[in-house]
């Protein structure tokens, strides 16, 4: 069990920022988007590890112990996910899908959510610094705007954006500067790109 546990763990946790396997691809919400960044499979091997040790709580049906432990180590609050997390697997139980497509199931929530909590708070926390950088000022609730919409058609710059901040969150959280250096150089260039779009 532990074996498939680790496993599903890693098709999950790839299956939502790594395109293909062996060559440090970063991939963005769009699977068409992706780009090198060295290092970033290794620092992977880490998280992956991590929730593996978490992902114990699940077999004990604690989703609570689960979060919370998530919620300790990368100081991100996940209490809204509990309950809907609950509602899916009763409804998975309900039709007789198997464990492993259940705790799959899991996983993926887990990401998506951590992900997006990240994004929400660091992700608008880089856009407006790089506008105050650039024209001495806050963006205005108009740009902000027009960032949300362009997000909704995942525009190449703000879908790789999602799993930059998301990797420099985790180099951050697991020490490695060289990936920090990496993705800020990045996650820079990308807001700058969108920037340009948005004056268009």
């Amino acid at each position: 069990m532990a074996e498939i546990q680790n496993e599903m763990l890693q098709l999950g946790v790839y299956a939502l920022v790594v395109r293909g396997q062996g060559d440090d691809l970063l991939m963005g919400t769009n699977v068409n988007n992706y780009i090198k960044v060295e290092g970033l499979e290794h620092l992977l091997h880490f998280f992956i590890s991590d929730l593996d040790k978490f992902f114990s709580h699940i077999y004990d049906h604690d989703i609570a112990g689960y979060l919370n432990s998530l919620e300790e180590k990368f100081h991100v609050d996940l209490s809204t996910l509990q309950e809907n997390m609950e509602l899916n697997i009763r409804g998975m139980e309900d039709t007789d899908s198997d464990d492993v497509m259940i705790y799959y199931l899991v996983i993926t929530k887990t990401l998506e959510q951590l992900r997006q909590k990240i994004f929400e708070t660091r992700g608008w926390n880089w856009i407006q610094e790089f506008y105050k950088e650039k024209a001495g000022k806050a963006p205005t609730k108009e740009i902000l705007n027009e960032i949300n919409r362009i997000d909704s058609k995942v525009d190449k710059s703000i879908s790789l954006l999602y799993n930059l901040i998301f990797i420099y969150y985790l180099a951050e959280i697991y020490s490695k500067k060289k990936i920090q250096v990496l993705c800020k150089d990045l996650i820079k260039t990308s807001i700058k790109q969108l920037s340009s779009i948005i004056q268009k």
